[in-house]
This record gives structure tokens, C-alpha cells and sequence, in this order.
């Protein structure tokens, strides 16, 4: 359950994050580099925007793991964005947090440590609900990965849709396109 603690938690996690952004347009600007500085204001004005889409889905649970888990330190970078209409989605708040951790657990454990990797989230509300995850970057075992996958256990109210792997050159870096929808 999310509590006061929680709340001041995320709260500085934002303020760090755009604090952090503030500097780098600061920067930029100093070094007479506006452009530089405007792709920084596009990008946090892009994450701002999914944020507010992501609170209007009403998956507080959900959409608090996803925040807070872009705001430290890991395997990948995480960004996200929502397609589609907004909807109340509440009915599957803990189910979706549930589905990330799980997700996010596996691809921590399966990613290069030394790669820039990158993991995409779209979740689709056209129809239902589809979840897009793409990770892009290098994974320890390409083909164990894969087999890891499939025998994965995932929540009972989400089947996959699909999941492909393309590996993109021979360093081993590799373009992980995955889909689960709500049953």
C-alpha cells in the first residue's frame, strides 16, 4: 500500500530527476548551445506528458513502480508511454505493477551489466490492454534468455501475445520485441 513515507520518496526522486534535467539545459545554454538545450525541454516535456497519461489510467500501484524504477539505477533505462485512449484500468492495478516486476526482474538478470541498454514500455489501450516491451541492447545469453522466456511465470490475468528476438550485428546487440495482452 502506498503511505506518506512512499509519497516523499517519489516526490524527491522527481525533484532529483528534474533538477538533474534543469542542469543539463543550464549547461547547455551557458556553452551557447540552444539546441542542445530545446532537445533536453522536448524530451522532459515527453516524459511529463506520459507520466500525467500514465496517472489518468488509474493504476496508482502500477504507475508509481514504473516512475520510481526510472529514477534509479539499473541494468536498462526505462521510459514509457501509453497509447491510445485514456480508461480506467484500476481493476488490473496490481496485476500490471506485478507483470513489471516480474519483467523488469528477468531482464535485470539476463542484460548486459557493461551495455547501454534500453527498455521501451507501450502499453496499448486501443481494445483491451496490450503491453509492447522492447529492450534494446546486449543480453548476457541470447538464446538461454529466449528459453528463459517462455517458461517464464507470468500473471495469471496476462497471456503472451508474442515475443522475437533480432539480433542487429555481431557484438551481440539485440532489438527484444515483447507483447502481452490482458485475457
Amino acid at each position: 500500500m502506498f503511505d506518506a513515507k512512499d509519497g516523499i520518496e517519489l516526490l524527491g526522486s522527481a525533484r532529483h530527476d528534474f533538477l538533474n534535467d534543469l542542469q543539463l539545459i543550464k549547461g547547455y545554454l551557458f556553452l551557447k548551445k540552444p539546441e542542445k538545450a530545446e532537445e533536453v525541454v522536448k524530451r522532459v516535456t515527453e516524459k511529463l506528458y506520459n507520466q500525467s497519461r500514465l496517472a489518468h489510467l488509474h493504476i496508482p500501484n502500477c504507475a508509481v513502480f514504473l516512475m520510481k524504477y526510472g529514477w534509479s539505477s539499473h541494468a536498462f533505462q526505462l521510459v514509457y508511454d501509453i497509447d491510445g485512449l485514456e480508461k480506467d484500468l484500476s481493476a488490473h492495478d496490481e496485476d500490471l505493477r506485478d507483470v513489471f516486476q516480474v519483467l523488469f526482474t528477468f531482464l535485470e538478470q539476463n542484460a548486459s551489466q557493461v551495455a547501454d541498454n534500453k527498455v521501451r514500455v507501450v502499453m496499448d489501450t486501443e481494445v483491451d490492454l496490450r503491453i509492447h516491451l522492447f529492450f534494446e541492447g546486449q543480453l548476457k545469453d541470447n538464446a538461454k534468455a529466449e528459453g528463459q522466456l517462455s517458461k517464464l511465470n507470468m500473471n495469471h490475468s496476462f497471456q503472451w501475445v508474442e515475443h522475437y528476438m533480432i539480433v542487429k550485428d555481431s557484438n551481440k546487440s539485440v532489438r527484444w520485441n515483447m507483447c502481452l495482452s490482458i485475457k
